[in-house]
């Protein structure tokens, strides 16, 4: 699909009356994210990663959006949850945490918090959104795991709590190969643009 046709059904969307169940605001927040989507140059695209902050209210209204057909683009979501094999937090572990009372934990209790701190840190939650268009000629795909989310420790260090973004502008990568590469194991991805992110509601990520 043409940028310009792109445009036309976009600025008809956003601005016309198309858009009857989102907010004023979710409809202001979404502009940066597409005007994102609509980049047609690396060079545009990298300045536009650079000075945006995507927010949860305004990803969530962008895959509401394309859900319900009210923008060009349409939406798949993979998520999987990578465990760490290597620790096996067990029922033992677990009433051995329970039945600590106030004051110094016991050996068990000890072994069993840091055996959890651990798996904490070693588990790795990756989420992938992939928007399209019909014909695969317009597509971005947004990624990001639970450490690249977290505001400590984060390898982002321009910016903190991020989102990746790969898409039709980077030659190499193909809409469908680089959605089924995602899917399979455990992927590591590299050669993405950083966009920083802010989460409204703390907690488990909404998308």
């Amino acid at each position: 699909m043409k940028r310009d046709v792109l445009v036309r059904e976009c600025n008809h969307c956003i601005f016309g009356m198309r858009i009857v169940d989102l907010s004023d605001q979710a409809m202001l927040e979404i502009q940066p994210l597409v005007a994102v989507l609509l980049a047609n140059k690396r060079s545009d695209l990298r300045k536009l990663c650079k000075g945006t902050i995507i927010t949860e209210d305004a990803f969530g209204a962008l895959i509401s959006a394309c859900d319900a057909g009210q923008l060009p683009w349409r939406h798949q979501i993979s998520h999987r949850d990578f465990l760490p094999q290597h620790l096996k937090y067990t029922d033992e572990d677990s009433q051995a945490l329970g039945h600590s009372i106030v004051g110094p934990l016991t050996q068990l209790a000890t072994k069993a918090w840091r055996k959890w701190n651990q798996f904490l840190k070693d588990r790795r939650y990756l989420v992938g959104h992939m928007f399209y268009t019909v014909d695969h000629s317009n597509w971005h795909f947004f990624y990001f795991d639970n450490r690249d989310l977290t505001p400590y420790e984060n390898h982002f260090k321009a910016g903190g709590p991020h989102i990746h973004l790969i898409n039709f502008l980077w030659p190499a990568h193909r809409c469908e190969s680089l959605w089924n590469f995602f899917k399979n194991g455990n992927p590591k991805m590299s050669g993405a643009e950083h966009i920083r992110f802010h989460r409204e509601h703390p907690g488990p990520p909404d998308v």
